[in-house]
């Protein structure tokens, strides 16, 4: 990663860390905005909201923070508060909004088909333009469908919010530190499942403020455990169904497909016992080679 992509990381988690904070513990109209459907991308009123919101909170200049370290595994990187303090949000979009180039970049950076993001922002340093996309995600209870595999970009932002009739609560991260390692059952395009309380957790187990310094960890090993999950998610799925096959006893509030996954491995179980050893190596091979 070359240093101006670092410095506007450096800045976005800052950033983001910031206006959290600012959602949290100031009076902000949050509640009051008409949230509609909890379907991804339909909180229409949610996107104007925070449109408004971060051009009005649009830098770092007032945040009470010396220094920025960010731990990836076993190696630690710093940087000075003050570099970061170039940066200023210029312009947010809405879906609507995008040009034509802007939709073909997006394209190109999530390697899909075009998606809209949610907010778009524009970011500039003082002489570079930059561009970031953000995801919004909200729910009354903690878990939702996130979004299809084939659109989910990992490190791409993600402001979530979580409301109820006492308050409205909001935290920030990426994307892949709201994912819960869960997938359910496909209808169609599989959508793994996110959650408030995951990324919540994450934001205090892994961004931390001592002394004026934001530490913000990064575990490669859980990382590559949820891109797997996006990348290869036939086999985390296979791996979930081998599971339910194998437990001793049924769990309450079971999926509904569980007792056909069930019926399909005995069927399975007693077809194979009418083959010899090499049917059955014939058989291995045949599905080996039309798994796509």
């Amino acid at each position: 990663m070359d240093e101006t992509q670092n410095l506007l990381n450096s800045f976005l988690m800052v950033y983001f860390y910031k206006i959290e904070n600012e959602l949290n513990t100031k009076a902000n109209g949050l509640e009051s905005v008409k949230f509609q459907s909890e379907e991804a991308n339909t909180d229409e009123h949610l996107k104007k909201y925070f449109q408004d919101f971060l051009l009005k909170n649009n830098d770092i200049s007032d945040v009470q923070l010396k220094r920025l370290a960010v731990k990836i595994d076993l190696e630690e990187h710093t940087i000075d508060i003050e570099k970061l303090k170039l940066y200023k949000i210029t312009n947010v979009l809405l879906p609507e909004q995008l040009s034509l180039v802007q939709k073909k970049h997006i394209t190109e950076s999530k390697k899909s088909v075009y998606t809209s993001p949610d907010l778009y922002l524009e970011i500039t340093d003082g002489k570079n333009i930059y561009f970031e996309s953000v995801e919004l995600k909200s729910t009354k209870d903690n878990n939702i469908p996130g979004s299809s595999v084939q659109q989910v970009s990992p490190f791409e932002w993600v402001i979530f919010v979580k409301r109820n009739k006492e308050k409205v609560s909001v935290t920030t991260g990426f994307y892949i530190n709201s994912i819960t390692e869960k997938l359910p059952f496909p209808d169609r395009s599989p959508r793994p499942q996110i959650g408030f309380k995951t990324l919540l957790d994450w934001n205090k187990k892994y961004r931390k403020v001592n002394n004026d310094i934001l530490t913000i960890e990064s575990i490669t090993g859980i990382n590559n455990e949820k891109i797997k999950l996006l990348t290869d998610w036939q086999d985390f799925l296979a791996t979930e169904w081998l599971e339910i096959i194998k437990a001793e006893e049924s769990r309450n509030n079971e999926k509904w497909f569980n007792n056909a996954i069930r019926k399909f491995a005995l069927k399975y179980l007693e077809y194979t016992t009418t083959l010899t050893d090499q049917e059955r190596e014939k058989l291995k091979s045949n599905l080996k080679k039309r798994i796509k």
